[in-house]
């Protein structure tokens, strides 16, 4: 954040960044997935409150978000080395 992504240091934490919210981002999608699963069979056929898929769906909606744009940042990072 402090450091300017000219130097060294400065690219490599920008890359560690992009690249480790990539595989973040991916994992919470997994984790996120599998939770709305669980909470779909383990909800109660009659409870006072109906299963609300739109509210658990949120969050994966959220995850794919966060990894499409961590993938347009990196598409856009690598226009720059093309030769035409």
């Amino acid at each position: 954040m402090f450091l300017p992504p000219t130097t060294a240091l400065g690219a490599g934490l920008y890359s560690l960044s992009l690249y480790g919210g990539l595989i973040v981002f991916g994992g919470f999608l997994l984790y996120d997935t599998q939770a709305i699963i669980k909470r779909a069979e383990m909800h109660p056929t009659y409870a006072l409150q109906p299963y609300d898929p739109i509210n658990s769906a949120i969050s994966v909606y959220l995850d794919v978000l966060n990894i499409f744009i961590r993938i347009a940042m990196i598409l856009s990072g690598s226009g720059g080395n093309r030769r035409k």
